[in-house]
């Protein structure tokens, strides 16, 4: 799931809809829709000049979806899984989790 930085409008596969995590997904179309938010205040949604934990836009949109998982129940161990991503690093996920004041006790060092 993403969003389009030509045009704003959410970009979602079939695939994840019909076999993702239902909490996933939503939280998802939350974050998501902070990023549509962002490209119509004109914001750069892909600035490359920082880290994909460290970027601004990314952890706007993901303070939103944590707080609605903490809203849902969620521990702290399973929005560390929600935030996860096939290409960050322990140490990415890490800083992130810092960032949104999520504790990352349970990842190994």
């Amino acid at each position: 799931m993403g969003v389009s930085n030509i045009d704003g409008h959410i970009i979602i596969s079939a695939f994840y809809l019909n076999n993702g995590d239902l909490i996933d997904i939503y939280l998802d179309i939350i974050h998501e829709l902070v990023h549509v938010k962002q490209f119509m205040d004109g914001k750069e949604l892909f600035d490359r000049h920082y880290n994909y934990v460290d970027r601004p836009t990314e952890i706007e949109a993901f303070s939103h979806a944590v707080k609605e998982a903490r809203n849902l129940g969620l521990t702290d161990e399973r929005i560390l899984d929600y935030l996860r991503t096939e290409w960050m690093t322990d140490e990415d996920l890490k800083r992130l989790a810092k960032s949104l004041n999520v504790n990352s006790e349970t990842l190994s060092s």
